[in-house]
């Protein structure tokens, strides 16, 4: 087994503190969560370097980083996360309610044992800028789906404007239509008059001759 030492300290992690990870020494903290809630941890390995009052080239000394694992009620881990340099965040929601462990730990290197300034702080709660996130993605979302109803919206009125212009064309048409059949029904009835009257007169004149015979 490597050298591994749990040190628990109850304390209230919404303030940040600061410590030296000791390599193959894990160190935990427990804080108590309420079921559904989101913890948010920052997390950061200060660039003052290894070693107490040295410094060093951090990159090359920790290669892999130093792991933070998240343990839940049951003991089962939650989360992992590695810390390499600089600033690091991260979140999960506590699923059931109960004392959750964050314990850090920096693997043995074989040649030396060094210490590296960490820090942590742990947040409870909705983080301010997963809020914002999920709000500018709900508000996205909800203008994807008026950019789509406006999208089908002009469509609709695109045909029924050209419903309309068909409609009217065909009203035209049938007016235009409707006027010549009328027109050609009027001729036909002149047409009609006309060789009715001439039939008459040339009968009255044909009579008229036969009598004068």
């Amino acid at each position: 087994m490597k050298y591994l030492i749990v040190i628990a300290l109850l304390i209230n992690l919404n303030q940040c503190i600061s410590f030296y990870a000791k390599e193959g020494v894990e160190k935990c903290f427990s804080d108590e969560v309420p079921s559904q809630t989101i913890v948010v941890i920052y997390h950061e390995l200060m660039s003052e370097g290894v070693a107490k009052n040295e410094k060093r080239d951090i990159p090359k000394m920790i290669k892999d980083g130093i792991t933070l694992n998240i343990y839940g009620p049951d003991g089962n881990i939650v989360k992992t996360a590695k810390t390499i340099e600089g600033k690091n965040k991260m979140s999960f929601t506590a699923k059931t309610m109960g004392r959750y462990k964050f314990c850090v730990i920096k693997s043995k290197q074989f040649w030396s044992v060094n210490e590296y300034k960490y820090s942590i702080k742990i947040q409870q709660g909705v983080d301010h800028n997963l809020q914002d996130a999920a709000n500018k993605t709900h508000v996205e979302s909800i203008k994807d789906r008026i950019s789509a109803l406006k999208n089908r919206t002009d469509d609709f009125i695109s045909l029924q404007q050209l419903n309309r212009e068909q409609e009217d064309k065909l009203t035209t048409q049938s007016i235009d239509i409707s006027r010549r059949v009328t027109q050609t029904t009027i001729l036909q009835i002149v047409v009609l008059l006309a060789s009715g009257v001439y039939q008459i007169w040339s009968l009255k004149k044909f009579f008229k001759q036969r009598f004068l015979m």
